[in-house]
């Protein structure tokens, strides 16, 4: 393709000179516009990294509505229309990208985020139904987590410990199945087990409350009252997950709990 350019522009150029550059003016013109998506997105991942998720968001909204728009565009516009908490129309946006999507891994993707969607939706068996349908075909960390945080928030405790366990034989390093299996182990009652991962967890800094907040209720049936407390204070700081699996009332109460109860020595007697 190069070679032809090189081609076209040589001949134009030797016909004429204005003619060379007209072509040449031409060729980056249908440059410009046939990479519109690409400019675009990288504009907005640039705003997204430095925070701006407004900018992100309209620049993507621009970026969308061009009909060159891949898969892979839409995935990030949906994606952050389901962080503002726009569901319909990130649903729409994710079954646009479903019809464009050409590699298995943007498919993937897409459905995960709707899942996401219909879980916030309320739409809780087609969440679970989706995601299951993916990890039957195609099974990668991201399935993994994803699909076993859902079956823990969907209350079948045992059932999610044997989908975590397994996950966890797949891939014991990832932060998000480490956190799905140790909260599984706090829903068992096997408090020393979710101690041990939880440590391994909150070590790497999450930015969610979750772990902060469930390491300290780990930590407060383990009678670790200072320790709960620390933990309790960390997860006061940071923002519940997409799909949270606690609030900000719940930490707040487990904060003055744990105020309630006295220092490490208070209240003790020689």
């Amino acid at each position: 393709m190069f070679a032809v350019i090189i081609v076209v522009v040589g001949g134009a150029f030797l016909l004429h000179w204005l003619a060379g550059v007209a072509v040449v003016v031409l060729l980056i013109g249908y440059g410009y516009y046939s990479n519109r998506p690409m400019l675009y997105s990288m504009r907005a991942n640039a705003a997204f990294m430095q925070g701006q998720e407004d900018k992100a968001l309209a620049l993507l909204e621009k970026t969308a509505a061009l009909p060159n728009a891949g898969a892979q565009v839409l995935a990030h516009y949906g994606y952050l229309l389901l962080r503002k908490g726009e569901l319909t129309r990130s649903e729409q946006v994710f079954r646009d990208g479903l019809t464009k999507a050409k590699r298995r891994e943007d498919e993937m993707q897409i459905k995960i985020n709707l899942s996401t969607v219909y879980w916030l939706q309320n739409r809780r068996e087609e969440a679970l139904t989706l995601l299951q349908a993916i990890f039957n075909k195609f099974k990668n960390t991201m399935v993994y987590g994803n699909l076993g945080y859902l079956k823990l928030l969907s209350g079948q405790h045992e059932e999610a410990l044997a989908f975590n366990l397994e996950a966890y034989d797949y891939n014991s390093e990832d932060q998000t199945i480490r956190d799905n299996l140790a909260q599984t182990y706090y829903m068992l009652g096997r408090y020393e087990d979710a101690e041990k991962l939880y440590e391994q967890v909150v070590a790497k800094s999450p930015k969610f409350a979750e772990p902060y907040y469930y390491y300290a209720r780990t930590l407060l049936q383990l009678g670790k009252v200072e320790e709960a407390r620390e933990q309790c204070e960390a997860a006061s700081g940071r923002p519940a997950a997409l799909i949270p699996s606690t609030s900000t009332e719940e930490v707040r109460q487990l904060a003055a709990e744990l105020d309630a109860m006295p220092a490490r020595g208070e209240g003790e007697t020689e």
